[in-house]
């Protein structure tokens, strides 16, 4: 099971201006346009460590500006070890929701431990950067989002109480118009003891596969170097935001796929035995979503037949999953992302899954995007479900992986709301 330990965080000080100015996304989302909009929001924002620039001496360009930053009083390390309860404000499709989190320091293990589980694979070359800036930098710059069931309901009567009755220490409005606050618990025996029960609990990680990652190298490359580190020792743990699994405001957006080639004539032929098809009447939005209404295995296609718009549903995953030879689990095959790789874009255009991470396929975020990639250019959009967080707990607990841009927690976590110093930053 996972050990907790509370963070003596690294945090911006009054003197770096507006807290909203300073936070950005994690730095897997940040083109050159964003990155730009954030530098120039502010000299201190985050975006200027999570992102190294190219060239030799980047990260220790890094490492050099946040010990400048600490000499100068742009930031601080908190004096006594916090429980760190984040909330974020957010609009999604015209609905106001509130997700919090504890921010706490989760011992950083391999996944074959089990006490943390992914559900998705990672890529070699982005723990490699994250890597290299950790061993520059020696701080956390991002934290890993992860789930717990939270059975004994400890972690949502702390976040109830805390961000419900007391007022925030901090409070901004990121560059995307999220509001984000932050109280600070004092991480007394009491408030440990209330803990307790997550102690006993196995962590999901929703986002943020590859900092994990990077956490457990980290830890090791620095036992490689120092020998074997103090129970309490700072890089023995990976930063976390823990949300719970019954939060109100943990959204999953769907991500829709586009393949920018024209689908075979016989086409329909092709998916008969994995799919129903039906023609719909138009492609208005609520025509559409009440089409994906339909169940977690309905997809609608634009383009594969002119511009009518097809709902397809499939049919029986235990025997699509069977049929594909890929060594999976119904359950895992009814996941939308999967049945849509296995079952239609696998036999309409022949894509192996090395096609996939070399961009064959093109992915979308919202439904009036992909509407509008129909429009102006030729190919086959398609349109799913969100993937249930409950099917990517139990797919966790069994072991099994769904691949890369299969879930989008929104919002991500903003970085910048805390860091987590893994050595002693002074000198």
């Amino acid at each position: 099971m996972p050990q907790l330990l509370p963070l003596r965080g690294l945090r911006y000080t009054p003197k770096a201006g507006a807290f909203g100015s300073l936070l950005a996304p994690p730095y897997d989302v940040i083109g050159p346009d964003l990155q730009r909009k954030l530098a120039a929001s502010s000299p201190y924002n985050a975006v200027h460590l999570e992102l190294a620039a190219d060239g030799a001496d980047a990260y220790a360009a890094v490492a050099d500006r946040i010990r400048r930053w600490l000499r100068d009083g742009i930031v601080a390390q908190d004096p006594e070890p916090t429980l760190y309860c984040y909330e974020q404000e957010f609009l999604y499709e015209g609905q106001t929701y509130r997700r919090r989190s504890l921010i706490v320091g989760v011992e950083a293990q391999p996944w074959e431990v089990g006490a943390v589980r992914p559900h998705e694979y990672t890529m070699t070359g982005p723990k490699e950067d994250r890597l290299r800036l950790l061993q520059a930098a020696g701080v956390q710059f991002s934290p890993v989002f992860l789930l717990a069931r939270d059975r004994a309901g400890a972690l949502r009567s702390l976040l109830q109480a805390t961000c419900e009755e007391l007022r925030p220490a901090i409070e901004g409005a990121s560059l995307d118009g999220d509001v984000h606050r932050l109280w600070l618990v004092e991480a007394h025996r009491a408030a440990m003891r209330a803990l307790a029960p997550l102690f006993t609990e196995t962590f999901y990680v929703a986002d943020g596969h590859h900092r994990y990652e990077t956490a457990v190298a980290y830890k090791r490359w620095l036992e490689e170097r120092e020998g074997p580190l103090p129970e309490h020792h700072p890089a023995r743990y990976a930063m976390a935001a823990v949300v719970p699994l019954d939060d109100p405001g943990l959204v999953v957006r769907p991500i829709h796929r586009r393949v920018p080639q024209p689908a075979p004539s016989d086409w329909e032929t092709r998916l008969a035995p994995w799919w129903e098809v039906e023609r719909l009447p138009d492609t208005a939005p609520e025509t559409i979503e009440a089409g994906l209404g339909r169940g977690k295995g309905a997809v609608v296609a634009l383009g594969l037949e002119g511009t009518t718009p097809l709902l397809l549903t499939l049919r029986d995953a235990a025997k699509l999953a069977e049929a594909s030879g890929s060594g999976r689990s119904a359950a895992w095959m009814s996941v939308p992302p999967n049945a849509v790789y296995w079952g239609i874009i696998r036999p309409l255009w022949g894509l192996t899954e090395d096609d996939l991470r070399a961009g064959a396929v093109e992915y979308l975020h919202s439904i009036p995007e992909a509407l509008a990639e129909q429009r102006a250019a030729a190919g086959v959009v398609l349109l799913l479900n969100p993937v249930d967080v409950r099917d990517v707990v139990a797919l966790a607990d069994r072991g099994e992986r769904l691949p890369q841009k299969s879930t989008f927690f929104h919002p991500k976590l903003a970085t910048g709301v805390v860091f987590h110093a893994l050595r002693d930053l002074a000198g």
